[in-house]
């Protein structure tokens, strides 16, 4: 008696991609890959690897980066140093960061901040919010924004995460009610201090004006673990609670972390997200009603080493994206930026800073490279504040009317 063999199905999934890169730089991207990939397999000379490589094949051009140190990571005291932030506040730059004692988002991590006339020189840096060990609590610098004379700084306030028991990543931190404070100055001198403006919600970047005015920023729900978006109808309000939109959640398993925006001519909102699934791109979902409702957050060809990047648009019109923009997971050692010139389509990219970076005190969490940017654009300039190697604060300044 023969047994009839069953026949199993493949189970075959089919994925959205948006597309916003244009060919000629996905075909950069391309071979910059495969630059890296070659190297990181042992040919450090690339003719050792393939005998014929063309000039400046698989490379993206380094622009004129004037960089500066804000802070340097110390051994005897803050050895960790990340979640930055820039802001123009009068004729003063202002960044903020995280400074914790050795591991990242450890209980006694608080928010530091320094100011620039010029954004060489830096002021010796002070706290925001002091957070003494024994209080169990960890702060993590979340943004900052200029309006109408005041400079607000926005901080996550959290119980110990309990990391040394958890499991890896970011959404095994949600077990906890997380709310977030807002400081708020005239002179960098004296703060006033509003607690729990909302509830839950982890944020990377400040808020920045609509084409109306509306102050807007993204956010991660770490109750849901799902993107939000904040949203104050006015400047005026930036010390009070927000309007929180919810994000709908991806129909096709992307997982949201660190979003960031910008606004097209058209009206159009267009909010990147870091995809926590490790897919290395970039997710998108837009806006065309001012915020109030968002389209389905789908993959797009944007590649990115599921880290956080920053979008927004330069004063003469363009529009960019920085981040470490190449699909190699983890790997944080390069940090571009990514030109647009109608904000629907990427067709440039260029080198800010990269290279070998080695950590000076191991930290939990402190992976090597150049991480998390934060810019501003002021004029020609555009200010690109990084942390290297989760370590030291470091600050770039690119003259954006000379890069093509």
């Amino acid at each position: 008696m023969s047994i009839p063999q069953r026949t199993r199905q493949l189970c075959v999934r089919k994925y959205t991609e948006v597309n916003i890169v244009a060919p000629g730089l996905a075909k950069e991207l391309e071979d910059y890959r495969s630059r890296l990939a070659a190297i990181n397999a042992g040919y450090p000379v690339l003719t050792d690897w393939h005998p014929v490589i063309p000039e400046r094949w698989g490379e993206f051009a380094q622009l004129p980066v004037e960089r500066a140190a804000i802070y340097r990571g110390q051994a005897e005291s803050w050895a960790y140093s990340h979640h930055q932030a820039i802001a123009k506040f009068g004729d003063k730059y202002v960044a903020s960061w995280s400074n914790g004692l050795l591991h990242e988002d450890y209980v006694g991590q608080e928010p530091h901040y320094s100011w620039s006339e010029d954004g060489l020189h830096w002021s010796e840096p002070r706290v925001l919010a002091h957070t003494p060990i024994e209080s169990n609590q960890v702060r993590s610098n979340a943004g900052l924004c200029a309006a109408n004379g005041t400079l607000y700084s926005y901080v996550c306030v959290a119980q110990d995460y309990g990391r040394d028991a958890g499991a890896p990543g970011m959404y095994s931190l949600k077990a906890q009610r997380i709310p977030m404070d807002v400081y708020y100055t005239a002179d960098l001198e004296h703060w006033e201090h509003r607690p729990s403006i909302c509830d839950n919600i982890l944020l990377m970047e400040g808020p920045r004006p609509t084409q109306d005015g509306t102050m807007m920023c993204c956010g991660l729900d770490m109750t849901r673990m799902s993107a939000v978006v904040l949203i104050w109808r006015h400047a005026s309000e930036l010390a009070e609670p927000p309007e929180v939109v919810p994000i709908p959640a991806s129909s096709e398993g992307v997982l949201p972390e660190e979003a960031t925006w910008y606004q097209t001519d058209d009206g159009r909102l267009w909010m990147y997200q870091r995809d926590y699934a490790n897919s290395c791109r970039l997710a998108l979902t837009y806006s065309d009603d001012g915020g109030k409702t968002w389209s389905d957050l789908l993959r797009t060809d944007f590649p990115n080493t599921t880290s956080r990047a920053f979008a927004g648009r330069l004063s003469d019109g363009r529009f960019y994206i920085v981040g470490n923009n190449y699909d190699l997971l983890l790997d944080r050692r390069h940090l571009q930026i990514a030109l647009s010139d109608d904000g629907y389509v990427f067709d440039r990219q260029y080198t800010l800073v990269e290279g070998d970076t080695t950590r000076r005190v191991n930290g939990r969490h402190k992976e090597d490279g150049y991480q998390y940017p934060n810019c501003i654009s002021d004029g020609d300039k555009l200010l690109v504040v990084y942390s290297v190697n989760k370590e030291d604060i470091e600050v770039g300044i690119v003259d954006m009317s000379r890069v093509p």
